[in-house]
């Protein structure tokens, strides 16, 4: 039986990515080295001051298979 994209978010294999980006650190003790940034959605916390509450939702983020995106970030 296949898994459904459902079940494939639950188990891992798939992440709801909101967006992955190679950049210069810009704060704290890391600032100017090389980072790869990963945000996927589905945060249940609702920080009050959460700069990035659309990743809350993660119905809004295509689920995206999490072997690419270690494929993706192990490029830099």
């Amino acid at each position: 039986m296949e898994l459904t994209v459902k079940d494939r978010v639950e188990t891992g294999e798939m992440l709801p990515l909101m967006e992955e980006f190679y950049t210069i650190q810009g704060e704290g003790f890391h600032k100017g080295t090389a980072a790869y940034f990963i945000r996927v959605g589905g945060c249940d916390v609702g920080c009050h001051w959460c700069d990035v509450k659309e990743s809350w939702n993660a119905h809004l983020h295509p689920p995206t298979e999490t072997s690419l995106i270690v494929e993706n970030a192990a490029k830099y």
